[in-house]
């Protein structure tokens, strides 16, 4: 049975999405983004969002909305969804690397229900962290935010931080905006990876 559908005709549904980075126009030539423009890339990928997120469904926001505060509280109320933040680098409200003593509020004010660094959830039977960042390269501790990356325990996760890097590798499933076709991922389709077990490992895990 599919948990997630299109917008008509279906029950509320859980997504996931992260590394939007509105307002950022060095990433479209950085991650080969389809777009002309900054304004092109915002209004892209909110229509985009809006296309599959229903009101009342529920999105977990893995990191990296937008580069510049004023556009957390200018673009968030426009997309669809109840919104849970999982904060990442890019996120000034994250709690160990930006600056929550002046940012929360405002990313709560803006439309996050909540700001954590991560969670867990049950997905086809397995116990799921939810974070920012892959894991870290053991053997790489001079890695950028090494110590705020989680350790692999062998666990499924679902993090973003590596743009288009991969999609899955082992049992990281990566759901930064350019691997999915700019749409948040469904349950359903998390479950379905989840599923068909781990895939090899991308070429290389260390990355920004």
């Amino acid at each position: 049975m599919r948990i997630c559908a299109r917008l008509r005709g279906r029950e509320m549904a859980i997504w996931f999405t992260s590394d939007h980075h509105f307002g950022h126009a060095n990433i479209i030539k950085y991650t080969e983004r389809p777009f002309n423009s900054v304004g092109h890339m915002n209004a892209a990928m909110i229509g985009s969002w809006n296309g599959v997120v229903a009101p009342d469904d529920t999105v977990y926001y893995l990191g990296d909305f937008a580069m510049q505060p004023h556009l957390v509280a200018e673009i968030l109320p426009q997309l669809n969804g109840k919104k849970l933040l999982i904060a990442g680098n890019h996120d000034r409200c994250h709690p160990k690397i930006g600056s929550p003593s002046k940012w929360l509020q405002a990313y709560l004010d803006a439309g996050f229900d909540s700001v954590q660094i991560e969670t867990h959830m049950e997905i086809a039977g397995e116990m799921v962290l939810l974070h920012h960042f892959p894991y870290r390269a053991e053997t790489e501790p001079m890695q950028k935010y090494y110590g705020q990356r989680p350790v692999d325990t062998g666990g499924w996760l679902i993090h973003g931080h590596v743009h288009n890097r991969w999609k899955v590798s082992g049992r990281q499933i990566n759901v930064s905006v350019e691997n999915w076709n700019f749409e948040p991922v469904g349950l359903d389709t998390i479950a379905e990876i989840i599923e068909a077990g781990p895939q090899p490992d991308a070429e290389t895990r260390s990355y920004d």
